[in-house]
């Protein structure tokens, strides 16, 4: 990796857009986040903040962070639409809500309409918590869904700290998915397959596939690291965190400190997640 010789503070880029993010209702979020915090049985989690919009958006003043992708999972069907009608009502200059189809809802087209027809920009999909492969004919169907309506696609890529034994989200089968939905703009997140980095250095790394910081830096071996930014192209790389999981400030100290060029650091940062979401060309 290219050499940052200006030094973490002299090197941070002007705007910063953290592409995966979580908030919950305020009703729901304490529930939620307790929840979640108890299910992470291979390597504890414990909340950054509350879970909540409100927190999501102090704990980004306090990184100094922009803008944000604000995932939800619909880990029910029948949760389907009221997550579509929340998305929708987040969306503001700094939040960009992405709304989730369970891949037993009745109706996933449709409800790719009324997703995109809100305005939302896309989708979450996690293997894991919907109980459905990243390469099985009902991922496939949301997706291409979502490739035709003209939305993204955010899929949680490799283990889960909830669940340490399954493959639902291999990089193996994001790749297949990739390779038969190519038209469909889709980030694997946690750098293409959390605990899985060698697999995704086979599967998903130079691909088109965006791919995003979150859950990588603290736990992604150095030298392993540096081979899945140097392998991947510089314009779809994109910086995540994963909060409330993850620090928001924490991680983006943790990302300003690689040995990253400043013009590659800055696309990361920003430019490319206008592109990913299609609001501006890559640099």
């Amino acid at each position: 990796m290219a050499q940052d010789t200006r030094g973490t503070s002299a090197g941070r880029p002007a705007r910063i857009f953290d592409a995966h993010t979580h908030a919950f209702p305020d009703p729901l979020a304490a529930t939620a986040v307790a929840r979640l915090e108890e299910a992470a049985v291979w390597f504890p989690a414990q909340a950054s903040f509350d879970g909540t919009a409100a927190g999501l958006a102090a704990s980004m003043d306090r990184a100094g962070i922009d803008r944000a992708v604000v995932c939800s999972v619909a880990t029910r069907p029948e949760q389907v639409p009221k997550i579509t009608a929340w998305a929708a009502g987040l969306r503001s200059d700094r939040f960009v809500p992405f709304a989730s189809v369970h891949p037993d809802f009745p109706d996933p087209e449709g409800e790719v309409e009324r997703i995109a027809a809100a305005g939302v920009a896309g989708l979450k999909f996690h293997p894991q918590y919907m109980a459905c492969p990243a390469d099985d004919p009902r991922a496939e169907r949301i997706a291409r869904a979502a490739a035709r309506a003209g939305l993204v696609m955010a899929f949680h890529a490799g283990h889960d700290m909830a669940y340490p034994s399954d493959d639902l989200a291999a990089p193996r089968r994001l790749r297949r998915l990739h390779e038969r939905v190519p038209d469909l703009r889709l980030v694997a997140c946690h750098m293409g397959g959390w605990q899985s980095w060698e697999e995704a250095l086979e599967h998903v790394i130079g691909t088109e596939m965006y791919v995003e910081t979150s859950m990588t830096l603290p736990w992604c071996p150095p030298a392993l690291l540096e081979r899945l930014f140097e392998r991947h192209d510089p314009g779809r790389l994109l910086f995540g965190t994963d909060a409330p999981w993850a620090d928001q400030a924490e991680s983006l100290a943790a990302f300003l400190a690689l040995p990253l060029a400043p013009d590659l650091k800055r696309r990361i940062l920003w430019e490319n997640a206008l592109a990913f979401l299609g609001e501006a060309p890559a640099a």
